[in-house]
């Protein structure tokens, strides 16, 4: 296992920074396509067409060419879906970290492995929190997919909680997916709980595709889980 330490971050680090994000995006794809072809609607809807090109037209290889060009059609539809959140994403939060994070009163921190950044977390305050509470988004966590396995996820985590303790900050949220399977047994492990999951668009939710808001509570003599 190469040894790695957690920094925060610095300007040298920002196109590694949008690298491991970017990447770490990407990688969801299959995932989220996979999900949306385990759906009942999904299987009906291309059962549906299937039948109804063979009874029309008598065939069945015209039938299984349109099948599989709908399949296409919807992998390139998850694809680019990924892509336009990446982008907004990097014209957004990630265009100037130490601006958006470092001088909003919140972080950003990175794992180097040797000379190499292998990691990122970020966390920034949110704007309006429940009643009597101060609470801190964790955002932005991944990890490079040949350095994962070594704990580097849980510490970039533990860095937010321990950040979110010393500025006396109640709670630690943040928002995942369904498919993001290794992040959620992460965050369940370390003690987050679902609070939460909500639908940002009608395609997301005919796509069975909800945002899962999870909540880590600081009680007040909290240490952070190993």
């Amino acid at each position: 296992m190469a040894p790695y330490h957690i920094r925060q971050y610095q300007e040298r680090d920002h196109k590694r920074a949008l690298e491991l994000f970017s990447t770490g995006m990407e990688e969801h794809v299959p995932a989220v396509f996979s999900h949306i072809l385990t759906l009942p609607q999904t299987l009906l809807t291309l059962l549906g067409m299937l039948l109804t090109i063979v009874l029309v037209y008598g065939s069945w290889l015209l039938a299984t060419v349109c099948c599989l060009l709908v399949l296409l059609c919807l992998r390139l539809f998850v694809w680019h879906s990924c892509r336009k959140y990446v982008s907004t994403c990097l014209q957004a939060d990630m265009a100037d970290i130490t601006k958006l994070y470092l001088n909003s009163r919140g972080s950003f921190w990175v794992a180097e492995s040797g000379d190499q950044v292998v990691g990122i977390v970020g966390c920034l305050p949110v704007k309006n929190p429940p009643l009597e509470r101060k609470q801190l988004q964790l955002l932005r966590l991944s990890v490079s997919s040949q350095h994962r396995g070594q704990g580097i996820a849980k510490a970039l985590v533990r860095a937010v909680l321990q950040f979110a303790r010393n500025q006396g900050y109640s709670d630690v949220v943040l928002e995942t997916s369904i498919v993001q399977y290794s992040a959620l047994a992460l965050y369940q492990a370390m003690g987050f709980q679902k609070t939460d999951e909500y639908f940002v668009s009608t395609i997301r939710q005919l796509m069975a595709f909800p945002v899962l808001h999870f909540t880590y509570s600081l009680p007040f003599d909290w240490e952070p889980q190993m």
